[in-house]
């Protein structure tokens, strides 16, 4: 895959992830009280853990091909590298207060993978239907031509 593609899937995963974040922490702060005299700061840790997390996408990208079994190996690195990632950053700032947190933040962090991964999977398919079709067009074309007709 081209590094400027891999560049826009990154950036793309990045925006996925902050809004699949934002949601968990609405929904978990529903589940349980915020703390009280919460800093200002909280707000943009959304932000913060989406980079920190779109940083093992890294370890996917690649320059030739990968088969089905290395692509499958490098997304289970990249899912525990990033449930490593967010432990850490919460940790780091007090946000593991409790067990229910540690469990709630666990399954916010397989649930936000999984739907980035739904959603970047529907999406790269969306985009080879699209090439199919227009490959399929074109091929039309070409047969619709006489032999006498200039290319």
């Amino acid at each position: 895959m081209e590094f400027r593609n891999s560049l826009k899937k990154y950036i793309n995963d990045f925006l996925m992830i902050q809004a699949g974040i934002t949601l968990s922490i609405g929904i978990i702060s529903r589940l349980s009280p915020p703390p009280a005299g919460m800093d200002p700061n909280m707000l943009f840790m959304p932000f913060v853990y989406a980079f920190f997390c779109t940083l093992p996408s890294l370890i996917v990208y690649s320059k030739k091909e990968l088969s089905i079994r290395q692509m499958a190996v490098r997304k289970i690195i990249q899912f525990l590298l990033i449930e490593l990632t967010v432990i850490l950053i919460s940790y780091v700032i007090g946000a593991l207060q409790n067990p229910f947190m540690c469990t709630a933040i666990i399954i916010a962090v397989a649930v936000v993978y999984l739907l980035v991964n739904c959603f970047s999977y529907l999406i790269s398919k969306s985009d080879a239907n699209a090439m199919t079709q227009k490959i399929r067009h074109i091929k039309e074309q070409k047969k619709e031509r006489t032999p006498y007709e200039p290319v």
